[in-house]
């Protein structure tokens, strides 16, 4: 399959927590860390938003509002505006227009990526709407004992309008110090795996987070996935604190996972070397996004 040939498949992109859309485009090196640059080299479209309650989005109520199943059904109907060719309609009428959006038409396959929390909400999106994905590609997330059990605490975070610098945001927003950014989403060698610009960018580009997502998150987890019938990978970072304590070799249980998705085409674990949850920031980004490129080459997408 040519570049050509790709640009009908649309990749749909949810990022986690305490980032917007921009985690999957950095500005930094964009060569070597963006995602959305090295799907659109690989010939891929891809769809970033930002979820609700971050970055350019709505902030509603922290508490009642922003919650992972209300997330689950913005994914879904992102998904069928894209299906039915509605999305690309509403772009056009964003200010200011681009034109580029009058020629392109609905896609033929769509593939949905997620990391972290935005791979609870993709995980769960395919085990529930499995007939509207073709694939999808989950990162920095493994439903195991060890997902999670770090703590929030972990986060070092503090209430967003009154950190520093502070954000315009109500009560039940908070946002990682940056030694919660350090302990979460960066490790590995730390003469190899990243630079201290590399943390610096993750932590000038983070987000508050609505205190109702830690709280709704695990509700999307634990339904089988018998409708779903497109490849998925789990792209896991070597030492992600988040999701395996330090260490996720050998952690994933496919048997399990294919108790999940009985139907999938097919189910792969791959292992990013030397990187931490925050996969794109790290030196090595542009190798695992090469692994995920191959992997939907071999299940034709």
């Amino acid at each position: 399959m040519t570049s050509s040939e790709k640009s009908d498949i649309l990749q749909i992109a949810t990022h986690g927590v305490h980032y917007d859309s921009r985690y999957w485009d950095s500005e930094y090196q964009p060569e070597n860390h963006s995602y959305v640059n090295a799907a659109l080299k690989a010939g891929y479209s891809i769809l970033t938003y930002d979820r609700l309650g971050v970055g350019q989005s709505d902030i509603p109520d922290a508490y009642t509002v922003v919650q992972a199943p209300l997330e689950q059904e913005i994914l879904r109907q992102l998904t069928l505006m894209a299906r039915n060719g509605t999305l690309y309609k509403f772009a056009e009428n964003v200010k200011p227009a681009d034109a580029a959006f009058k020629a392109l038409t609905k896609p033929r396959k769509i593939v949905h990526v997620g990391h972290s929390f935005g791979s609870f909400l993709t995980s769960a999106f395919i085990a529930n709407y499995g007939p509207l994905s073709d694939g999808a590609i989950i990162t920095g997330y493994l439903l195991t004992q060890c997902l999670a059990s770090a703590g929030s605490t972990s986060f070092n975070v503090e209430y967003a309008a009154t950190s520093n610098p502070s954000y315009k945001r109500p009560s039940g927003y908070v946002v990682c110090q940056k030694s919660g950014i350090q302990n979460i989403f960066f490790a590995g060698d730390l003469k190899t795996a990243y630079t201290p610009e590399m943390l610096d960018y993750g932590n000038d580009i983070k987000q508050p987070v609505p205190i109702g997502e830690f709280a709704s998150a695990f509700w999307l987890l634990g339904n089988s996935g018998p409708s779903f019938k497109g490849p998925v990978q789990y792209m896991l970072p070597e030492f992600d604190f988040y999701v395996c304590r330090g260490d996720c070799k050998g952690l994933a249980n496919v048997t399990a996972l294919a108790e999940t998705y009985p139907n999938a085409a097919a189910i792969e674990v791959a292992i990013q070397p030397n990187t931490g949850h925050a996969l794109p920031l790290h030196n090595n980004a542009t190798a695992g996004f090469q692994v995920t490129f191959d992997f939907l080459e071999r299940h034709g997408l």
